[in-house]
């Protein structure tokens, strides 16, 4: 894939996510619109989020970093027909296995709730735990919808994947504008899993024009496609990105025990998650698979190099982007949500949980580069171990600072969670992999970058502090933004060779 190629395919990818992600943060403005911060929300939030989890931490990040590179591998080294057998294959027993859990999950349908909402009492835990075992029913929908996706991606055909979110979205806000109200939940759940399988549907169609599956159904249920050591990569992996999508589950359960705590705390990371789905998406869906080729071609050095200029263009994007939103935060969620039952005492908690979710913005976008370097070099061991020692950590950082904070120690804990995963991922990975996150760059630069980073959040705390009006707001973020983009930039230009060129 040419590099022109991949620079097309990931600005498709890019405008696709975006219209999800603008989509989905369209779908919370009409949650909250309708329904405010209350219990009715919490438990909307909770439902239309309990599929993609499940998916996420079981299913979906795992499949694609361990089927892209063995699907190329199989191509490469056995036959095309081997591939679509493993495609093929993986499919059906992601599709039975995902279907025997739903029925364990519907049958402790209690239990279950009480996990994602520990804060809810037992009547709102029965009430909670029917519409769950309805919506459930979209989980191995989304399930083999990940299969569809990684094949999709494998072909370099990213952007019909990215349009999923989309078309998911866009039934979910029609349900919710239309027919959700305090009294009407059970609808949006059912919605959830129509709009799931509508998902699934568009992407078989596509896969079946972009693969050829002559003789990929040939030992079908013989399963001999899957053997142990593929077998192996993938739980490790699973763990591994499980235990990532579960830091915000287990934050969110904490959150629960605050009246409209889950509602808050989505409201918060909603800001966060959509810059974060569209680098992530980039990466998961563009970079990986051509790193995976480039590591799999023995070319180290290059893909160190593409590793590197990917990092440094997520520090130029969201340190000055996260520094501007601090100062912003009240006036954003104000424009955003304060209509219909969102008031303005919502506005100012919401706004609160917004300033410190935004300070991991960067550890979060660089942690999907990194794990994505570990698995493009086929090594699932040790994001595992440090996602486990990073969720060890968040419960007892969350433990500790509700303690003092409330639910701002919650996202505090949150927060500190992400930066450790991170700094952990980039360690190793530098130590194991010999793949720098940024190459060469010294003591001295990672300073200036902390230095400009914790000046850039004190200045904003003075801004905040002193002016109130948000226009004046609006302008002193941009202002302030734009300064850190052109420091960043500066500091960065000599160890990225893309920008130092330009800049030269």
């Amino acid at each position: 894939m040419s590099q022109r190629a991949t620079s097309l395919s990931a600005m498709f990818v890019a405008l696709a996510m975006l219209l999800g992600r603008m989509t989905g943060l369209l779908r919370v403005l009409g949650l909250a619109t309708v329904l405010g911060v209350t219990h009715a929300n919490d438990l909307a939030i909770l439902i239309i989020s309990v599929p993609d989890i499940l998916n996420a931490m079981l299913v979906g990040g795992a499949l694609g970093v361990v089927l892209i590179p063995e699907m190329h591998r199989r191509s490469e080294e056995v036959s095309g027909q081997a591939a679509s057998q493993l495609i093929v294959q993986t499919f059906f027993v992601i599709a039975v296995l995902t279907g025997l859990l739903t029925l364990l999950l519907v049958t402790g349908g209690p239990w279950f709730t009480q996990l994602l909402a520990a804060g809810f009492t037992p009547v709102q835990i029965e009430e909670a735990s029917k519409l769950i075992s309805i919506v459930l029913l979209a989980f191995p929908i989304s399930a083999v919808t990940a299969v569809t996706s990684a094949v999709l991606q494998g072909h370099h055909k990213p952007v019909i994947p990215a349009y999923g979110n989309l078309l998911f979205n866009l039934v979910l806000i029609l349900v919710i504008v239309l027919w959700v109200t305090p009294d009407q939940i059970e609808i949006l759940a059912w919605a959830v899993v129509a709009a799931s399988l509508f998902r699934l549907l568009t992407q078989l169609i596509c896969c079946l024009f972009v693969t050829d599956l002559k003789g990929a159904f040939q030992s079908c249920f013989r399963l001999s496609s899957l053997n142990r050591q593929l077998m192996v990569k993938y739980f490790q992996a699973l763990t591994a990105i499980g235990l990532v999508v579960a830091f915000p589950v287990v934050s969110r359960s904490f959150a629960s025990l605050y009246v409209g705590g889950i509602s808050l705390f989505e409201y918060s990371q909603k800001l966060v998650e959509l810059p974060r789905g569209l680098i992530g998406a980039v990466i998961s869906m563009v970079i990986f698979p051509r790193l995976s080729r480039i590591f799999a071609s023995g070319d180290v050095g290059r893909g160190a190099k593409m590793v590197s200029q990917m990092a440094g263009l997520i520090l130029l994007i969201s340190i000055p982007a996260g520094i501007a939103v601090y100062v912003s935060a009240e006036p954003v969620v104000s424009l955003l949500f304060q209509r219909g039952h969102f008031t303005a005492l919502d506005v100012a908690n919401t706004a609160k949980l917004l300033q410190i979710s935004i300070l991991a913005m960067p550890a979060l976008f660089l942690s999907i580069l990194t794990m994505n370097v570990f698995y493009a070099r086929h090594e699932t061991v040790i994001p595992f171990k440090i996602s486990c020692v990073s969720l060890v950590c968040l419960i007892l950082l969350t433990l500790g600072l509700r303690e003092f904070l409330g639910i701002s120690g919650v996202m505090l804990a949150f927060v500190l969670t992400s930066w450790l995963h991170f700094l952990g991922l980039a360690v190793l990975s530098s130590v194991k992999l010999e793949v720098s996150v940024i190459q060469g760059i010294d003591l001295k630069h990672y300073s200036a970058l902390l230095f400009l980073t914790f000046s850039g959040i004190s200045i904003s705390t003075m801004i905040v502090n002193i002016v109130s009006d948000h226009v004046h707001l609006f302008i002193c973020s941009i202002g302030l933004g734009g300064l850190c983009f052109g420091a960043v930039l500066l500091i960065l230009k000599n160890h990225l060779p893309r920008f130092n060129d330009k800049l030269s």
